[in-house]
């Protein structure tokens, strides 16, 4: 499969693939998996939260999506 990261805050990233969200965090030069949410984007910013990502850079993260995956994969298209 074939991620794609879409929204960027200082270290951390949100990205998607297919079948989910994912929530990365920068290791060096690269980008490092952390979380895979199918579901909500409640569960999603949890995840963040979970994982160390601040309120003020989940909020900027979170900015727009809509409430489910599959409402944001049918948004922007095939991925």
């Amino acid at each position: 499969m074939i991620d794609r990261i879409f929204n960027i805050e200082g270290k951390w990233a949100l990205g998607a693939d297919r079948l989910q969200w994912i929530v990365y965090k920068r290791a060096g030069n690269d980008w490092r998996s952390l979380s895979f949410v199918s579901s909500s984007r409640d569960i999603l910013a949890r995840c963040l939260s979970e994982k160390g990502c601040d309120a003020h850079t989940a909020r900027i993260l979170l900015a727009g999506l809509p409430s489910t995956f599959k409402e944001w994969k049918s948004a922007v298209g095939r991925l």
